[in-house]
């Protein structure tokens, strides 16, 4: 194998598959990328058994082959070359990047086929259309692999929609945009999935292809092929919980006051031992005022609202209300009943992007 491509388009793929691969110590060859020269094209594949990922780029190519290795050393070193283009060739178990030379795996048993066909198109989005919405709702998905029925993002598909919804048990973030499908199906797609597919997209300025294969999901864009399985673990009833909700009481808030008196007692409640990012929260007149303590400091913060119902005091995990908050640009609304019961929070009357937190024990 013998092939020329610039330094900046080489750094930015083995970047890309660097998110991917993992040391397998079953199977060691799946930690490695295979990289094909072939007629004026490679063909760059990495794949961790859960995700596969393709990426085919058009370049100078001087001998046709085949390699296999780890891409983490030879990135770092390619990051420290000043010369714009870089020529990579392979002879006998050693790959040769510019003057430095790297050991290739064997390339028995990588896996074949990787690159499923696409048996259903289910929709086409723009990438920051997908990553905004991802970006919306990932951070109310359980954190922990330990229950694969809520470490994802469960994306809907509808002629008229595409909604994303979130959950860890303690609070579930539901997103509809005007995005518009082919077929109606549902998938619940891993967070590890989620967060490899946004650093992938971020920046990209063409319309993604989403597709089903099985039990597989699979995202096209130019010369690039992303697949991911999905969980097939029942996700929570979450229509029971967000539709048919009356609240008596409504508060609103200015954005900005609002984001700015929760972050100054996360500072505090963080630090707590006993109710760790708990605050006390009391709705009086026409001021919350905002309360936490630790054993270092005590804050309390008062912010102007506008309330209908009558005043009330409960408990609520600061750092989970900031954290959907600050993903927000209008005045603030929250709703609910009872310091026991949950919250609802959005964005104005705006029904397309909904929180809900359920409170904390409300302490003496």
């Amino acid at each position: 194998m013998n092939f020329n491509i610039r330094r900046n388009e080489l750094v930015e793929i083995f970047s890309e598959f660097i998110n991917i691969l993992k040391d397998n110590p079953i199977k060691p060859i799946i930690s490695g990328l295979k990289i094909e020269s072939n007629s004026g094209k490679v063909t760059f594949t990495g794949t961790n058994l859960d995700i596969n990922y393709i990426k085919t780029i058009y370049c100078e190519t001087i001998e046709d082959g085949v390699v296999i290795f780890k891409p983490n050393l030879a990135l770092e070193y390619i990051k420290l070359l000043d010369d714009e283009t870089i020529n990579l060739s392979s002879k006998n178990d050693i790959l040769s990047i510019h003057l430095a030379e790297f050991t290739l795996l064997y390339n028995d048993n990588f896996p074949e086929n990787l690159k499923l066909p696409l048996v259903d198109e289910i929709a086409k989005i723009s990438p920051q259309e997908l990553y905004k919405s991802f970006e919306r709702t990932k951070f109310s998905v359980a954190p922990s692999t330990e229950n694969l029925a809520i470490n994802c993002i469960r994306t809907l598909f509808r002629e008229d929609r595409i909604s994303f919804v979130s959950t860890d048990s303690y609070r579930l973030t539901y997103l509809k945009t005007d995005n518009k499908s082919l077929l109606e199906k549902d998938f619940s797609i891993p967070l590890e999935s989620v967060n490899i597919l946004c650093k992938l997209i971020k920046d990209l300025n063409e319309d993604i292809t989403i597709g089903s294969n099985g039990e597989n999901l699979i995202f096209l864009w130019k010369n690039t092929y992303f697949l991911t399985k999905v969980t097939t673990l029942p996700f929570p009833n979450f229509d029971a919980i967000l539709c048919g909700n009356s609240f008596s009481k409504e508060m609103e808030f200015n954005y900005n006051d609002f984001k700015s008196a929760l972050k100054k007692v996360l500072t505090v409640a963080r630090t707590s031992n006993e109710s760790k990012n708990g605050a006390i929260l009391e709705f009086k007149g026409k001021k919350l005022s905002i309360s936490a303590s630790s054993g270092k400091a005590k804050i309390n913060q008062k912010v102007d609202m506008i309330k209908n119902g009558d005043d009330f005091k409960c408990s609520l995990n600061i750092k989970f209300l900031f954290e959907f908050v600050e993903n927000l640009n209008n005045n603030v609304f929250i709703k609910g009943n009872t310091s026991s019961a949950m919250f609802e929070i959005t964005e104005g009357d705006n029904s397309s992007y909904k929180y809900i937190l359920m409170p904390l024990a409300l302490r003496d």
